[in-house]
């Protein structure tokens, strides 16, 4: 199936994950039809931009635009500058933005830390999105629990129990944790919306979870899984495929807001996921869980450092996802329920009390609703 695909990253390191993407795409004959989106900061070395014009001259379709570039795009859209921070990955939006100017069908958000595994087809195995559940028939289901944790379909080193970043710690109870099913012939027949892919080696767990258990997963599971209509898991910005329906709800939140003392940071695609979840699950379309399987070698951090940014966003999300699972939205495509979301998200901030609900933390909720809809406001100019 050959539809327009845009690949989009941020980076500030050395270009070593490059090759692997662009050996994938010649391999399977993508050349034509897939766009590599790389997404420069003010921290990233000269040599990316150099290995993007390398590529060009192969015969890649390669869009990396300069710093100025960037600022005369936002300029163009009516956004200030600060819409989209400086040395954050906020900047990725700025490749969302430029995927749905420019009509990809699908769109894939990948980290400069994930790897391509030699021979794999990554373009081709995100390519389920649009297709009907129904189609995977090697997937099983995740239902009867409202949480299933991805970190389940990796083979790890230790043998305690190892959660995804942004999975909740109230739900870490095997009673909360979906179990595995065959698909049965009476499951709704749902469009995947979204295809979260895996990783071997450094799985995306938090802070805690590394300083505590050190996990490295040798192998993922062979075999998809499709959530069900009600069943939640955390889903990031690596290794993460949508429709082109889906671009509207993916805004990656802007972190670096103080809470109770505290800064949220390292959580903007963990709350971005959830929620474009609440309006995939409102839409009635699918999330899979599986292939293609990225290598993730995490580049270098400070877990300490790491740990005092993620806590703000654990209490926070402890707090924010019973809401988000039992709110109800409006909406018939993807743009009106993100409105809808946002609409509700300011409505309700005054109605948080607790440790990081002081006036800081509901005023995040309300800033992140009105940065939700110019947001949406720059899709709809777009078209």
């Amino acid at each position: 199936m050959t539809r327009r695909t845009d690949v989009v990253v941020t980076t500030i390191f050395e270009p070593q994950w490059l090759d692997g993407y662009l050996q994938a795409i010649e391999d399977n004959d993508q050349k034509d039809w897939v766009t590599l989106r790389i997404i420069c900061d003010r921290k990233t070395p000269d040599s990316v931009a150099s290995a993007a014009a390398q590529a060009q001259a192969r015969g890649f379709a390669i869009d990396c635009p300069s710093l100025q570039e960037q600022e005369d795009y936002l300029h163009k859209l009516g956004l200030a500058e600060d819409f989209i921070p400086w040395n954050t990955d906020n900047r990725r939006n700025i490749g969302f933005l430029r995927a749905w100017e420019s009509g990809a069908e699908v769109m894939i958000s990948i980290d400069d830390d994930n790897y391509t595994l030699p021979g794999s087809d990554f373009i081709g195995e995100h390519a389920v999105v649009g297709q009907s559940s129904s189609a995977c028939t090697d997937a099983q289901v995740a239902d009867a629990a409202p949480w299933f944790n991805i970190c389940e379909r990796l083979e790890l080193n230790t043998p305690a129990a190892v959660f995804a970043r942004g999975f909740p710690y109230a739900a870490r109870d095997p009673r909360h944790c979906a179990p595995l099913r065959a698909r049965h012939g009476d499951d709704a027949d749902r469009m995947i919306a979204v295809n979260a892919g895996l990783w071997i080696d450094d799985p995306d767990v938090d802070a805690l979870s590394r300083l505590a258990l050190a996990p490295r997963a040798r192998q993922a599971h062979a075999g998809a899984v499709i959530l069900g209509p009600a069943t939640w898991s955390p889903i990031n910005t690596q290794n993460t495929a949508l429709v082109r329906d889906a671009i509207p709800a993916y805004y990656y939140l802007r972190m670096g807001f103080p809470l109770q003392g505290l800064k949220i940071d390292r959580f903007g695609d963990i709350l971005s996921g959830y929620f474009m979840q609440k309006c995939t699950q409102h839409l009635q379309h699918a999330i899979r869980i599986g292939s293609p399987v990225a290598e993730h070698r995490r580049s270098p951090h400070n877990l300490f450092k790491d740990l005092y940014h993620e806590l703000a966003g654990i209490v926070l999300i402890e707090e924010l996802l019973p809401w988000l699972m039992e709110l109800r939205i409006e909406g018939d495509d993807y743009r009106s329920a993100y409105r809808s979301l946002a609409a509700a998200l300011a409505a309700d901030a005054d109605r948080f009390t607790g440790f990081v609900w002081d006036e800081g933390g509901r005023q995040f909720l309300r800033e992140t609703a009105a940065c939700m809809n110019r947001w949406l406001d720059t899709i709809d100019r777009l078209g």
